[in-house]
């Protein structure tokens, strides 16, 4: 059997593709699959998505989770996102309202999110 790199290329991006949202303006940000990123930026993504579930668990203030929700979930598509620059237009556009931001985010989760591994049945 012979493939080529471009035929795998193309089916790990068929079955593991980014994200694109097309902001008011006509940009489009890429919010990159997770096995996209960087080793380190993996450990972030995984260190800021265990900080918005203890925010979200927490027994705080209503104005003070939501700040942390804002602040937590801006980070992670921040850190996503193909550029930096584009990270922040997107944060820009959704204007600190808390439930574009999460529809956002959980676009991206449902997505990138890993698929689970299957268990053998040897």
């Amino acid at each position: 059997m012979s493939i080529g790199l471009d035929e795998i290329r193309q089916e790990a991006e068929t079955q593991f593709g980014d994200l694109e949202i097309t902001l008011p303006n006509g940009q489009t940000v890429r919010l990159r699959h997770t096995l996209r990123l960087a080793k380190p930026d993996r450990k972030r993504l995984a260190d800021l998505g265990r900080l918005i579930g203890q925010v979200a668990d927490e027994n705080t203030q209503h104005a003070d989770r939501e700040d942390a929700l804002l602040a937590a979930i801006g980070d992670v598509l921040v850190l996503v996102a193909e550029t930096k620059s584009a990270g922040r237009a997107l944060l820009s556009a959704i204007k600190g309202d808390l439930l574009t931001l999460m529809g956002v985010f959980r676009k991206y989760q449902e997505t990138c999110q890993l698929p689970e591994a299957s268990r053998s049945t040897d």
